[in-house]
């Protein structure tokens, strides 16, 4: 197939391009930069668009749309264009493909203590939402609204990780300093995940499927994880040693948080303290999908991938060089 691939140089979209390619998918990679790496260029042919302005699109069989603005600092406004506007702009350029595929994301949820389900978007307490999670509901809503082709499915995935990961390993080895895993309460959450593969995957899904109209599905790690597990194994792989742990009381984060201080953040506080689940059933029972690969199943990758990009201390600035390799 010919799949046009939006936000190809960040981390979601170059993962997105390696897989697909290495299917034998003609690649059409989009993003800004005039100057993408080689490692992009030899997979897919680029083409240099910004989506917060009118642009053009060549025809296709399925176009990806994954470029966006994904910063917890960033306002209100200054998410609007490049995730709104964007999509919006992205729509009509890919008139011409026969299907399109908004990657959304679970930042339109509010934790819950039971399994997420698609429904409860713009049903919970919106004022509480990050702003970035009222910009996806918002380019939500206006695909629901403007879209006009056949086929649209919209993705709501949870906590992308796996090699080239820039956002959610970083954050995770922040924990980590001069050796010891500081650890902000007990971490006794259940959480959600996706790997990149396994986000693929539920595309794929989406690629083989004959329903018509815009689907909404909640996508992630068939398997569910509990967060303190989930990053001891982590450091474990990248230390390779278990680390000393020293206990941070919650409630010291918190007064960190409100007052902004060492980038804890009222939402940083919450991942770390409420369970955040997916119900990915209506993705299984529709499309039949079944996630490819687990979190402690791509840990070797992981390891070796740190390693390359030069360790630890490497992984932890979240540098976008790391997203190719």
């Amino acid at each position: 197939m010919k799949i046009i691939i939006t936000g190809a140089t960040g981390a979601f979209g170059a993962a997105m391009v390696r897989y697909f390619s290495s299917k034998g998918h003609e690649i059409v990679a989009v993003g800004r930069t005039p100057n993408p790496p080689a490692e992009l260029l030899s997979s897919a042919t680029y083409l240099q668009r910004d989506i917060c302005t009118p642009f053009d699109l060549p025809a296709a069989d399925l176009c990806i749309h994954g470029a966006a603005l994904s910063d917890d600092k960033a306002t209100a406004e200054e998410l609007f264009h490049p995730n709104v506007l964007g999509t919006r702009n992205t729509i009509e350029a890919a008139r011409d493909c026969n299907k399109f595929i908004y990657i959304s994301s679970s930042s339109v949820y509010l934790p819950d203590p039971h399994p997420i389900t698609e429904d409860m978007a713009g049903g919970q307490n919106n004022y509480l939402l990050s702003p970035y999670g009222k910009s996806k509901l918002a380019a939500e809503n206006m695909i629901r609204k403007s879209f006009k082709g056949e086929v649209c499915f919209i993705l709501r995935p949870r906590a992308f990780y796996g090699p080239g990961d820039t956002q959610i390993m970083p954050r995770m080895m922040k924990l980590v300093k001069n050796g010891v895993f500081n650890k902000p309460g007990n971490l006794e959450i259940s959480l959600s995940m996706t790997h990149y593969y396994n986000m693929a995957k539920s595309i794929e899904c989406c690629m083989e499927s004959d329903l018509k109209g815009i689907r909404t599905y909640n996508v992630a790690d068939t398997e569910v994880y509990t967060m303190i597990d989930t990053l001891r194994s982590l450091f474990k792989t990248i230390y390779k040693k278990e680390l000393p742990e020293k206990s941070i009381n919650i409630w010291f984060l918190k007064i960190l948080a409100f007052f902004k201080v060492a980038g804890f953040t009222p939402l940083l506080v919450r991942a770390l303290t409420q369970n955040m689940v997916l119900d990915i059933s209506k993705l299984e029972n529709e499309l039949g999908y079944k996630s490819i690969i687990s979190f402690n199943d791509s840990l070797e990758d992981i390891g070796k991938w740190v390693e390359q990009i030069g360790g630890a201390e490497a992984l932890k600035t979240g540098d976008k060089k790391h997203i190719f390799y």
